[in-house]
């Protein structure tokens, strides 16, 4: 079944109830289809079964109808970061071979030299809310006034005529962008089957029966594998309400608590913390929130007794779990929850889904206790990296007959199942759940004349995951460093941290000891160094 066929399905059983909340303005289930429709009529104009469009947007309808109306041309939905730097959005769309790009009026300054090369649909932020919103935003956000040569408002796209897609669910309908399980920047083919595979599992994971009436917050983007599968699409299709916000907003999400509009919070880490700082994060409004789940990063033992504790100190039954997954498996595969739940644990597989702990050298599989590389198989895996046989051939493995995909994870399970993360394979840093690779940084400094070495390294300062870039050779002012880092990759990417060395500490083959670095960013964030 294809992913808006799912859509569809609840929407044909109960269409008056709410799908979507979006800056206090309700959106029901006829209404999100009827625009889902709208959407592929004026989309198939523009793009084809089979060919590939970019949306490169924040979470708002438009978005989410987008994305459902690419599904019901045929078409793959390219998700991408909005604010990825022009240069890098250009390599990204170049490489899936996109036809077209979808992006907010606001992006319009930094995106617009794109139309040489890309036909590009103009959305509005305020689009789906009242005229009155509308105008007030103009006022404080003034609009694109530069050549419009290529772009296409989205309301003046003209609609045509499209058929039922020809491909099967199996086949790949979305791309996301990860690190890949080696820490190369990579792109993720996601069929609807595995996708709906997952969503299928929110009642289990949720420990429902039903999400009829329930809400769901939606701050993690579309372009996040686990913002798209579990924050918008699993939701739905349970016949829940998806609380959209372009970009998390805690005072917002409080507000909404006291309202009994949010009884699910999935978040990176950043994300409860911010929720905690707040003074009216209390009361009798946080027995409104049924569970909470944290993910896209490792979250330490204490953001999760603090919040718990904020919650039992009010009598409220929530409570915050921690879950384990990644793109490659369309995100969260195993999680602790109310059913079952270990301290310091990753939790569980889902049902239907299975770990194994594998040698990482001749992928033999370990026995519980015993540490080593995490693999998952299941009806959940991607399809594989596009355009990278190398790299799939040397991800995906067969054991007992069953096709597992390695994590580049290394961890172990005890005698009971449950699944303990011990430390990364591979080098992805995450900065607010977002993650950044850094070789791309290394590469991009490492650029500049006269730099002869270059290793960036995540540390930990505040309880907050930060990079330190480690340099030798020519030295540039910081401020410069940072800018070029900022507009080549993203903001995500620049380094709180720059320290030059005489040399880079190697292992004893010769690679970069970033472990090394790590204790010694830990030191000078410290102030022992």
């Amino acid at each position: 079944m294809f992913l808006y066929e799912m859509l569809e399905s609840y929407e044909q059983k109960n269409g008056k109830s709410r799908a979507l909340l979006y800056m206090g303005k309700s959106f029901s289930y006829d209404a999100l289809v009827a625009a889902v429709d709208d959407a592929a009529a004026r989309l198939a104009t523009l793009v084809k079964a089979g060919e590939v469009a970019t949306i490169c947007m924040p979470n708002t309808p438009e978005c989410v109808a987008c994305f459902y109306a690419l599904n019901k041309i045929g078409a793959i939905a390219h998700m991408v970061h909005p604010l990825t730097p022009p240069a890098q959005l250009k390599k990204f769309m170049a490489a899936v071979g996109s036809k077209l790009l979808i992006t907010l009026s606001i992006n319009l300054g930094k995106y617009a030299p794109l139309a040489s090369e890309y036909a590009i649909v103009s959305v509005h932020p305020a689009r789906s809310l009242p005229r009155i919103v509308r105008f007030f935003f103009d006022l404080k956000v003034k609009p694109y006034k530069g050549d419009r040569t290529g772009i296409t408002d989205y309301d003046d796209v003209q609609k045509g005529e499209y058929g039922k897609p020809t491909r099967a669910d199996t086949d790949t309908g979305v791309y996301l962008h990860s690190g890949g399980t080696g820490g190369e920047p990579k792109v993720i083919e996601l069929s609807d089957a595995a996708i709906n595979a997952l969503a299928a599992r929110g009642k289990e994971a949720l420990c429902i029966d039903g999400a009829h009436g329930m809400y769901m917050l939606a701050a993690l983007p579309m372009f996040h594998g686990f913002g798209l599968a579990m924050c918008v699409h699993a939701i739905l299709i349970h016949g829940g309400v998806s609380v959209l916000q372009p970009k998390f907003d805690p005072k917002a999400t409080v507000k909404l608590l006291g309202k009994n509009r949010m009884h699910f919070i999935i978040g990176v880490p950043n994300l409860f913390r911010a929720l905690l700082k707040r003074p009216d994060f209390s009361g009798d409004k946080l027995k409104n929130i049924y569970a909470a789940f944290v993910g896209g990063d490792c979250a330490p033992q204490d953001l999760l007794d603090e919040f718990n504790s904020r919650m039992e100190s009010v009598g409220a039954n929530g409570r915050l779990f921690e879950g384990y997954g990644l793109t490659e498996t369309v995100t969260v595969c195993a999680l602790n929850n109310f059913a079952y739940s270990r301290r310091g644990s990753m939790g569980r597989m889902m049902s239907g889904l299975r770990a194994e702990i594998v040698d990482p050298e001749s992928l033999a599989p370990l026995g519980a206790g015993e540490k080593g590389e995490i693999a998952v198989a299941g009806d959940t895996l991607m399809n594989g990296y596009l355009d990278n046989a190398e790299e799939n051939a040397r991800t995906f493995f067969t054991l007992d007959g069953e096709r597992f995909v390695r994590t580049g994870d290394f961890g172990y399970k005890d005698g009971d199942g449950f699944l303990f993360f011990v430390q990364r394979l591979k080098r992805i840093i995450k900065i607010s759940g977002i993650s950044v690779y850094p070789k791309e940084i290394e590469a991009c400094v490492g650029e500049l004349d006269g730099i002869t070495g270059a290793c960036a390294v995540e540390y930990k300062q505040g309880g907050k995951t930060r990079i330190a870039l480690f340099l030798t050779g020519r030295e540039y002012p910081h401020g410069e460093l940072k800018a070029r880092i900022e507009s080549e990759l993203s903001r995500y990417a620049v380094p709180s941290l720059i320290r030059y060395l005489a040399e880079i500490p190697v292992t004893p083959v010769m690679k970069a000891d970033a472990r090394a670095l790590e204790r010694l960013a830990a030191d000078i964030a410290e102030g022992v160094l």
